[in-house]
């Protein structure tokens, strides 16, 4: 229970700093686009290739990870806050998305309960650089060690 109440809160942008003071209502300049690149895994020993679409839609944005996963945001009515299009079953095991700008990084949120009841959260944390994004993946799974991937991604296509 106590983890789907942090969920709730980070959803609508409360931290221990309070809400998010960036009052972004769309997807800043220099997120969309076609990248890819290398993330290595934490202590550098394990690499893989990481593909990521984002583009603009109306109001919002969708971001797609090959080959079949997307999630379609829109503005959740809170300064620099956005939901998920699409709901979902999270009890059934369907993710659910959130995503939010902060410092200037666009950072999407995908959480899951297990069929025992545990938990999957996942954070992509985009900032942009000076060729593409940089990527920091970190994931938390019920009883394991938070795992932490990393890597620039290059803007490719048109």
């Amino acid at each position: 229970m106590r983890i789907l109440y942090l969920l709730v809160m980070i959803a609508l942008g409360v931290t221990a700093a309070g809400p998010t003071a960036f009052a972004q209502q769309s997807l800043p300049d220099g997120f969309a686009g076609r990248f890819r690149g290398t993330l290595s895994a934490s202590g550098g020993m394990v690499t893989s290739q990481f593909t990521v679409a984002i583009s603009t839609t109306d109001g919002g944005f969708t971001i797609a990870w090959p080959p079949r996963i997307s999630a379609s945001f829109e503005p959740a009515g809170r300064p620099g806050v956005f939901v998920s299009r699409e709901r979902t079953q999270i009890l059934e095991g369907d993710p659910v998305y959130w995503a939010r700008i902060d410092n200037g990084s666009l950072v999407v949120y995908a959480a899951q309960v297990d069929e025992l009841g545990g938990y999957r959260i996942d954070s992509f944390i985009y900032a942009p650089a000076d060729t593409g994004l940089d990527l920091v993946i970190r994931r938390l799974v019920t009883g394991a060690e938070p795992q932490i991937s990393s890597g620039r991604l290059t803007r490719y296509g048109g």
